[in-house]
């Protein structure tokens, strides 16, 4: 299988969006609302911008792929099987991921081991996503798994705005604490155990091209560690905040 037209055309005009999103949409409404942002240094203001991008494409991920959990036909042993909403939302995925990594090369302090990881194994699994009728309930939890993002990318927006200290901060921290363990953990651990399911149970899986088993069996693995990672991360600044001190 390949990419077809419409995936083409999803993943340039995705990343065209972004791009757009990261130079002008963001700097103007940031800079035509929040005197804070004008204060910044060009390094920082990149950084709200990279975070401002990063989470309106996770609110809109999100939704596209909940309807698709919800609304289509995404059987767990479903190996073989045509999802082309999934394949669309696989290509725009990419597209984003493209434009994050161009944005990144031209600003490497934004560049973490871990996004590095992320990134790369990303663009792997979205181009498989897209190019394959294959495996599509898998491919869609990784992007059910955006849920969380908007609370993860505002939190850091917050902080550069001056918000540290608030209210706005303090309930957007409970709301990622929540939505984190929901989507990363909690589903993640049953899609999880889903493929172990399906990897032995279903000869088809099997018979899959190898870049294609690879891609899951590869992405769940590196994902399930940076989710518990980060989670592990979120709890302790939890616990610092509500006890006063980084636990030991």
């Amino acid at each position: 299988m390949a990419f077809e037209t419409l995936h083409v055309v999803a993943t340039l005009g995705s990343i065209l969006t972004w791009i757009i999103v990261f130079r002008k949409i963001s700097p103007a409404f940031f800079g035509s609302r929040f005197k804070a942002y004008g204060e910044l240094s060009v390094e920082r203001k990149i950084l709200v911008d990279d975070y401002f991008m990063a989470g309106l494409h996770a609110a809109i991920t999100a939704i596209l792929s909940w309807y698709a959990y919800t609304c289509t036909e995404l059987p767990a042993d479903g190996v073989w099987f045509n999802s082309p909403v999934v394949r669309f939302i696989s290509a725009v995925y990419l597209g984003y991921i493209m434009a994050d990594v161009v944005i990144l090369l031209q600003n490497p302090q934004l560049a973490t081991k871990a996004f590095i990881a992320h990134h790369v194994t990303s663009l792997f699994t979205a181009y498989i996503g897209a190019s394959y009728p294959a495996m599509p309930y898998y491919a869609n939890i990784s992007y059910m798994m955006e849920i969380s993002n908007p609370t993860v990318n505002l939190r850091t927006i917050l902080k550069e705005l001056g918000y540290g200290t608030s209210n706005y901060y303090v309930w957007n921290g409970a709301a990622m604490l929540v939505t984190f363990f929901f989507s990363r953990v909690l589903l993640t651990a049953i899609a999880t155990f889903n493929l172990f399911k399906v990897m032995w149970f279903h000869n088809a899986f099997h018979q899959l091209p190898f870049q294609v088993s690879l891609c899951y069996i590869f992405g769940c693995g590196l994902f399930n560690v940076l989710n518990y990672y980060w989670f592990s991360k979120i709890c302790k600044g939890f616990v610092k905040h509500v006890w006063g001190k980084k636990p030991q």
